[in-house]
């Protein structure tokens, strides 16, 4: 059976590289699949689709990318970024500090790596660039987005939820501390990169004036976050609430115009769109591959090895797969296929969340398809191969902290098992 399956890789592999949109490939391998392998009704294709995007968890990514797209469009994005520029600026490295911290802050309100490139990109590129060069700036600010997919409200993290059955509140909790070590090791090496750069006496009315801005956006992800924990909404209702705040607040605040949101609601709907019908297709070709019993084959090659063996041919696999697929479609493609063997190896499946979060994050501001670099190259208009270099020193600092994630479980799991049991 497992020789039968070639094939579909082939075809998969051969509509991506003749630049199909991924999810027809994955759609022609899973066609393939369903005819060829297991001799199974097309008809399954639409039922199997349907099942994957009827889940009620499914329906807190629409709420997190209108919010999303509220703050991307407005000036909520610069209000924020100001809060951390303005107090860093008296701290060697101030800039880069500041970028980094708030990169965190913004992933714990969008959730969306590309959103927070683009918004970053617009705002803190060219003071960057003049501060600490072009190198620094464009790889910094591209790779710095992929906490995003770790702090909560992740939307990879709800993916996994769903796909793994676990819960949703838990794997937020379990992201916060991966994240928080990246943001350390970050602002660590961007001290030590920028050691001899001039340090700016910090205006402290200037300060207040940002902060005082600042503050509605910054009581989102403590809205958000403390509504889930205290028990008072879902992660779904979670997602309305922030929808509806960034909304409220946007046209409060004079952020956003009532015709602001007639762009807001499209880009939203276009992003939206495009990620259920990778899942869709992504539940459909999983589904396939489990029928042919793909899994089953996985599990017995890898039966020879020990744990810490599993994981490094885990990563390795995932790295690959992030450096070509979306981290959604992913997540969908590998995580049914790989949960059972990660089981039966012993490892924690909120552990092994992370695992396959950060390796596919990872993917994204990875050549040749990191979707981050495109949308930076879309506002810079850089050649692929500058990325290359400019995100080499970043790739290594989440190698190290994949690492350190994959090996040390009380890393990702100390949180959860305090405050779930």
């Amino acid at each position: 059976m497992l020789t039968e399956l070639w094939p579909a890789l082939v075809i998969m592999l051969v509509f991506m590289f003749l630049n199909f949109p991924i999810y027809i490939s994955v759609l022609a391998a899973a066609l393939y699949i369903c005819i060829f392998v297991v001799n199974m009704p097309l008809q399954l294709a639409f039922t199997i689709g349907f099942e994957g995007i009827s889940r009620n968890a499914l329906m807190a990514i629409p709420f997190f990318v209108l919010a999303g797209n509220c703050i991307s469009e407005g000036t909520m994005g610069k209000r924020l970024i100001e809060c951390f520029t303005t107090i860093f600026k008296g701290v060697r490295a101030g800039l880069p500090v500041a970028a980094t911290l708030a990169s965190g802050v913004f992933g714990a309100i969008s959730g969306s790596p590309p959103a927070q490139v683009a918004v970053f990109t617009k705002i803190l590129h060219k003071p960057l660039a003049d501060s600490e060069g072009d190198k620094m700036a464009t790889g910094l600010i591209i790779s710095s987005a992929g906490t995003d997919g770790l702090f909560p409200p992740s939307v990879t993290l709800i993916i996994y939820g769903l796909i793994s059955e676990q819960s949703v509140a838990k794997l937020f909790i379990a992201g916060i501390m991966p994240a928080m070590l990246l943001t350390v090791m970050y602002i660590v090496y961007c001290l030590w990169k920028c050691k001899n750069k001039t340090m700016e006496k910090i205006d402290w009315k200037e300060v207040a004036k940002a902060w005082k801005k600042g503050i509605p956006i910054l009581l989102m992800p403590l809205l958000v976050l403390g509504g889930i924990y205290g028990g008072f909404v879902t992660p779904t209702e979670a997602g309305a609430l922030a929808a509806g705040y960034c909304v409220i607040m946007g046209l409060a605040m004079k952020d956003l115009k009532p015709s602001d949101l007639i762009k807001v609601l499209r880009s939203s709907m276009r992003t939206i769109a495009q990620v259920f019908i990778l899942i869709v297709v992504s539940t459909f070709f999983a589904r396939m591959l489990i029928v042919s019993q793909f899994h089953l084959a996985i599990t017995a090659g890898l039966a020879g090895l020990s744990p810490w063996q599993f994981l490094l041919m885990l990563n390795i696999l995932l790295l690959m797969v992030g450096m070509f697929f979306d981290p959604i479609a992913g997540m969908l493609i590998m995580v049914p296929v790989l949960l059972p063997a990660a089981i039966s190896m012993g490892v924690d499946p909120v552990h092994l969340g992370i695992i396959v979060a950060t390796n596919l994050l990872i993917g994204m501001f990875t050549p040749p398809f990191g979707i981050n670099i495109f949308v930076s190259q879309s506002i810079l208009k850089y050649d692929i191969k500058y990325y290359t270099i400019c995100l080499a020193p970043f790739i290594g600092i989440y190698l190290v902290a994949l690492v350190l994630l994959t090996y040390v479980p009380a890393i990702t799991l100390w949180l959860p098992n305090l405050m779930f049991g």
